[in-house]
């Protein structure tokens, strides 16, 4: 069983507290290590299953996992991809993680990505949560009255996975309320972490340039720090007969590297400002 342990910059009610890209990729980073070895590319879900407990922030809290079962929504009762909840009925000090297994709709590699997605939940909603509900009630407050909210972040679909690439922050929409600004950002935010997370960029612009020529895609490499050292940035070019064919099909042989869709690994080059056209983030 594993405890993972980590720390971010937080608000006094323990929020995430303005995160940019680089401190959620920092995070992501820090938890990875605890799991695998630096050297390792893709992080199975096997190690991913046996984290039992999280201290985040100085928070201590179990991770109740599952992996067996379809997971429902508590609305409409349709199944969907997973999800992170707190429940004070439940556990006080525990946090819920479930992915529905492998079947109708939920091949490995999105079982794979869900877990990731709702880790960030739990390693940045989390804490925030299970310290709020230890607040107590107000001088002229019924205990008994007051009710047990349950804290809950759902993964409806594959779709829901996929962030914006665009802009460091995600596009608000007009007249957005505090509340769903707030739901934005966290998917945002859990996106991002499981991104970084099981395609670290390290990892990548390595398997970026042992694979790339193999494809007939050309590395142009960005400034080493370091003369002789491997590149900390990378462009590729795929300009031959097959353009973005040879392009695709890197993508696809690294994300059988990784034990991610091809679509997965186009998204970490975009991020990481390894494509053409593309900053990195």
């Amino acid at each position: 069983m594993t405890l993972l342990s980590v720390n971010y910059r937080h608000t006094g009610g323990f929020k995430p507290h303005y995160l940019n890209n680089a401190a959620i990729e920092e995070t992501a980073t820090a938890v990875r290590a605890q799991l695998v070895s630096a050297e390792t590319d893709a992080l199975p879900l096997l190690v991913l299953g046996e984290i039992d407990g999280l201290n985040v922030n100085g928070v201590s809290f179990e991770l109740w996992v599952s992996l067996d079962n379809p997971v429902s929504d508590h609305e409409s009762g349709e199944t969907v991809c997973g999800l992170c909840e707190f429940d004070p009925g439940a556990g006080a000090d525990a946090a819920s993680l479930l992915v529905s297994p492998v079947g109708d709709g939920m091949t490995e590699e999105l079982v794979l990505s869900t877990f990731g997605h709702e880790l960030g939940h739990a390693v940045f909603e989390a804490p925030s949560w299970i310290a709020g509900s230890k607040v107590g009630p107000g001088l002229f407050d019924d205990v008994a009255e007051q009710p047990l909210k349950v804290y809950r972040m759902t993964t409806r679909d594959a779709a829901h996975l996929t962030g914006p690439a665009e802009t460091q922050n995600p596009p608000a929409a007009a007249h957005e309320t505090t509340r769903a600004k707030e739901l934005r950002i966290a998917e945002y935010r859990a996106n991002e972490f499981m991104g970084s997370l099981l395609v670290p960029r390290a990892r990548l612009l390595n398997a970026v340039i042992e694979m790339a020529p193999k494809f007939d895609v050309t590395v142009v490499p960005g400034p080493s720090l370091l003369v002789g050292q491997l590149p900390n940035s990378l462009t590729l070019k795929a300009d031959g007969f097959l353009g973005d064919f040879d392009l695709e099909n890197l993508q696809k042989a690294i994300g059988k590297r990784f034990g991610v869709h091809g679509r997965f690994i186009r998204v970490r080059m975009e991020r990481y400002g390894f494509l053409q056209g593309s900053r990195p983030h």
